[in-house]
Protein backbone atom coordinates (compact mmCIF):
# COMPACT_ATOMS: atom_id res chain seq x y z
CA UNK A 1 0.00 0.00 0.00
CA UNK A 2 1.17 3.50 -0.75
CA UNK A 3 2.00 6.06 1.90
CA UNK A 4 -1.04 7.87 3.29
CA UNK A 5 -1.61 11.32 1.78
CA UNK A 6 -2.01 14.23 4.21
CA UNK A 7 -3.64 17.59 3.63
CA UNK A 8 -1.56 20.77 3.93
CA UNK A 9 -2.77 21.96 7.35
CA UNK A 10 -1.19 25.42 7.45
CA UNK A 11 -2.08 28.40 5.27
CA UNK A 12 -0.26 31.70 4.68
CA UNK A 13 -2.79 34.17 6.14
CA UNK A 14 -3.99 34.33 9.77
CA UNK A 15 -5.60 36.80 12.16
CA UNK A 16 -3.56 35.81 15.24
CA UNK A 17 0.21 35.93 15.82
CA UNK A 18 0.02 32.68 17.76
CA UNK A 19 -1.44 30.79 14.79
CA UNK A 20 1.44 31.93 12.59
CA UNK A 21 4.07 31.09 15.20
CA UNK A 22 2.53 27.65 15.62
CA UNK A 23 2.55 27.04 11.85
CA UNK A 24 6.20 28.08 11.56
CA UNK A 25 7.13 25.95 14.57
CA UNK A 26 5.46 22.87 13.13
CA UNK A 27 6.77 23.30 9.58
CA UNK A 28 10.34 24.43 10.26
CA UNK A 29 11.20 23.46 13.86
CA UNK A 30 9.43 20.12 14.28
CA UNK A 31 7.37 21.53 17.14
CA UNK A 32 10.23 22.24 19.56
CA UNK A 33 9.37 25.94 19.95
CA UNK A 34 11.53 29.02 19.57
CA UNK A 35 14.87 29.53 21.25
CA UNK A 36 15.41 33.29 21.38
CA UNK A 37 13.44 36.53 21.30
CA UNK A 38 15.91 39.47 21.43
CA UNK A 39 13.20 42.21 21.58
CA UNK A 40 10.68 40.49 23.83
CA UNK A 41 8.89 43.54 25.34
CA UNK A 42 5.78 42.08 27.07
CA UNK A 43 5.59 39.05 24.80
CA UNK A 44 2.21 40.00 23.38
CA UNK A 45 2.74 38.05 20.16
CA UNK A 46 2.90 34.80 22.15
CA UNK A 47 -0.11 35.37 24.42
CA UNK A 48 -0.95 31.88 25.76
CA UNK A 49 1.26 30.13 23.20
CA UNK A 50 4.57 28.66 24.37
CA UNK A 51 7.26 31.18 25.29
CA UNK A 52 10.77 31.41 23.78
CA UNK A 53 13.43 29.80 25.94
CA UNK A 54 15.61 32.96 26.11
CA UNK A 55 14.36 36.57 26.23
CA UNK A 56 16.21 39.87 25.90
CA UNK A 57 15.16 43.51 25.63
CA UNK A 58 16.75 46.95 25.97
CA UNK A 59 14.27 47.73 28.73
CA UNK A 60 13.07 44.41 30.24
CA UNK A 61 9.39 44.42 31.21
CA UNK A 62 9.09 40.91 32.63
CA UNK A 63 11.11 39.24 35.43
CA UNK A 64 12.51 36.55 33.11
CA UNK A 65 13.72 38.98 30.43
CA UNK A 66 17.41 39.92 30.48
CA UNK A 67 18.75 43.34 29.50
CA UNK A 68 20.64 43.46 26.19
CA UNK A 69 20.76 45.22 22.83
CA UNK A 70 19.63 42.89 20.04
CA UNK A 71 22.57 44.13 17.95
CA UNK A 72 25.11 42.93 20.52
CA UNK A 73 23.84 39.94 22.43
CA UNK A 74 25.80 38.07 25.14
CA UNK A 75 25.59 34.78 23.24
CA UNK A 76 28.19 32.57 21.58
CA UNK A 77 28.59 32.12 17.84
CA UNK A 78 26.28 29.50 16.31
CA UNK A 79 24.57 28.90 19.66
CA UNK A 80 20.88 29.24 18.71
CA UNK A 81 18.54 27.14 16.58
CA UNK A 82 15.83 29.75 16.12
CA UNK A 83 15.07 33.45 16.66
CA UNK A 84 11.83 35.45 16.65
CA UNK A 85 12.45 39.16 15.93
CA UNK A 86 9.62 41.68 16.38
CA UNK A 87 11.22 45.16 16.25
CA UNK A 88 9.53 48.57 15.97
CA UNK A 89 8.45 49.38 12.39
CA UNK A 90 7.29 53.02 12.63
CA UNK A 91 9.39 56.09 11.86
CA UNK A 92 8.59 59.77 12.06
CA UNK A 93 10.97 62.73 12.28
CA UNK A 94 8.31 65.29 13.25
CA UNK A 95 5.54 65.86 15.70
CA UNK A 96 2.33 64.11 14.66
CA UNK A 97 -0.18 66.56 13.21
CA UNK A 98 -2.99 64.12 12.46
CA UNK A 99 -3.81 62.78 15.93
CA UNK A 100 -1.65 59.72 15.29
CA UNK A 101 -2.22 57.42 18.27
CA UNK A 102 -0.07 54.66 16.77
CA UNK A 103 3.25 56.45 17.30
CA UNK A 104 2.04 57.34 20.77
CA UNK A 105 1.54 53.69 21.66
CA UNK A 106 4.63 52.11 20.10
CA UNK A 107 8.36 52.76 19.89
CA UNK A 108 9.46 54.29 16.63
CA UNK A 109 12.50 55.49 14.68
CA UNK A 110 13.11 59.05 13.54
CA UNK A 111 13.89 58.13 9.94
CA UNK A 112 13.70 55.19 7.53
CA UNK A 113 17.50 55.18 7.45
CA UNK A 114 17.57 54.74 11.24
CA UNK A 115 15.22 51.77 10.89
CA UNK A 116 17.33 50.19 8.14
CA UNK A 117 20.52 50.64 10.16
CA UNK A 118 19.05 48.91 13.21
CA UNK A 119 17.56 46.09 11.12
CA UNK A 120 20.81 45.56 9.22
CA UNK A 121 22.97 45.43 12.37
CA UNK A 122 20.49 43.05 13.98
CA UNK A 123 20.51 40.71 10.97
CA UNK A 124 24.31 40.57 11.10
CA UNK A 125 24.18 39.69 14.80
CA UNK A 126 21.53 37.02 14.25
CA UNK A 127 23.63 35.47 11.48
CA UNK A 128 26.50 35.22 13.97
CA UNK A 129 24.36 33.64 16.69
CA UNK A 130 22.34 31.16 14.62
CA UNK A 131 23.55 27.71 13.78
CA UNK A 132 23.87 26.91 10.11
CA UNK A 133 20.37 26.23 8.75
CA UNK A 134 18.89 27.85 11.84
CA UNK A 135 15.59 29.69 11.48
CA UNK A 136 15.02 33.45 11.82
CA UNK A 137 11.42 34.70 11.99
CA UNK A 138 11.26 38.45 11.26
CA UNK A 139 7.95 40.21 11.92
CA UNK A 140 7.66 43.49 10.01
CA UNK A 141 5.20 45.92 8.50
CA UNK A 142 5.44 48.33 5.59
CA UNK A 143 5.18 51.98 6.55
CA UNK A 144 3.05 54.69 4.97
CA UNK A 145 3.57 58.29 6.07
CA UNK A 146 2.89 60.53 3.11
CA UNK A 147 4.24 57.79 0.83
CA UNK A 148 4.66 54.04 0.74
CA UNK A 149 7.83 52.36 2.04
CA UNK A 150 8.28 48.72 1.01
CA UNK A 151 10.12 47.71 4.17
CA UNK A 152 9.58 43.96 3.79
CA UNK A 153 11.20 43.97 0.33
CA UNK A 154 14.25 45.78 1.70
CA UNK A 155 14.53 43.31 4.60
CA UNK A 156 14.41 40.30 2.28
CA UNK A 157 17.19 41.67 0.07
CA UNK A 158 19.36 42.73 3.01
CA UNK A 159 18.96 39.33 4.67
CA UNK A 160 19.98 37.62 1.43
CA UNK A 161 23.07 39.84 1.21
CA UNK A 162 24.07 38.86 4.76
CA UNK A 163 23.64 35.12 4.23
CA UNK A 164 20.01 34.18 4.79
CA UNK A 165 17.65 32.37 2.45
CA UNK A 166 13.98 33.36 2.42
CA UNK A 167 11.97 30.21 3.04
CA UNK A 168 8.41 31.42 3.58
CA UNK A 169 6.10 34.41 4.08
CA UNK A 170 3.07 34.55 6.35
CA UNK A 171 0.63 37.45 6.53
CA UNK A 172 -1.08 38.63 9.71
CA UNK A 173 -4.30 40.57 9.10
CA UNK A 174 -5.61 42.80 11.89
CA UNK A 175 -9.15 43.99 11.24
CA UNK A 176 -9.19 46.21 14.33
CA UNK A 177 -6.17 48.33 13.39
CA UNK A 178 -6.13 51.95 14.56
CA UNK A 179 -6.95 54.19 11.59
CA UNK A 180 -5.21 57.58 11.91
CA UNK A 181 -6.82 60.79 10.76
CA UNK A 182 -5.43 62.46 7.63
CA UNK A 183 -6.45 65.35 5.38
CA UNK A 184 -5.43 63.42 2.26
CA UNK A 185 -4.63 59.77 1.52
CA UNK A 186 -1.73 58.98 -0.80
CA UNK A 187 -1.68 55.18 -0.44
CA UNK A 188 -3.60 52.35 1.20
CA UNK A 189 -3.74 52.08 4.98
CA UNK A 190 -1.83 48.96 5.95
CA UNK A 191 -3.77 46.49 8.12
CA UNK A 192 -1.41 43.55 7.70
CA UNK A 193 2.04 42.54 8.91
CA UNK A 194 4.51 40.04 7.50
CA UNK A 195 6.20 37.13 9.17
CA UNK A 196 9.30 36.50 7.04
CA UNK A 197 10.91 33.10 7.59
CA UNK A 198 14.65 32.97 6.85
CA UNK A 199 17.18 30.17 7.11
CA UNK A 200 20.84 30.80 7.83
CA UNK A 201 23.09 29.34 5.15
CA UNK A 202 26.83 29.96 5.46
CA UNK A 203 27.23 29.26 1.75
CA UNK A 204 25.27 32.44 0.90
CA UNK A 205 27.17 35.03 2.87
Amino acid sequence: MGQEQKYMRYISVYEKDQDILNAIDEIYLDGIGFGLDPTYSKGNIYHSWQQPRTKFDLEPQTPDTKKADCRKLPLKDNSEISIVFDPPFLFRNRKAVNNDRICGRFSYFKTFDDLKKMYSESLIEFHRILQDYGILVFKCQDMSDGKFYDTHCWIIQKAKDIGFEIKDIFILVKKNKIIPKAKTQSCSRKVHSYYLVFQRDSRLG
